[in-house]
């Protein structure tokens, strides 16, 4: 039982166009997820430095209180 791999029939080889289209597709497809992907990590960045500038506040208001008694 053998199966022959055969092209289909009826069916044009990829056109410069159609290359072209996939291509421009594929470049936008890149730069939506590129921009994504940094809003993303923008978005993070930002809870990160709120939470570094939250933690600072805490250590000075700790370190004050820990000189005064």
């Amino acid at each position: 039982m053998s199966k022959d791999v055969e092209r289909s029939q009826g069916k044009t080889p990829m056109t410069f166009t159609h290359a072209v289209a996939m291509t421009a597709v594929a470049v936008v497809g890149v730069i939506v997820a590129f921009w994504i992907l940094s809003s993303l990590a923008g978005v993070i960045f930002f809870f990160v430095k709120i939470a570094v500038v939250i933690a600072l506040i805490a250590a000075v208001f700790w370190l004050v209180s820990r000189f005064r008694h």
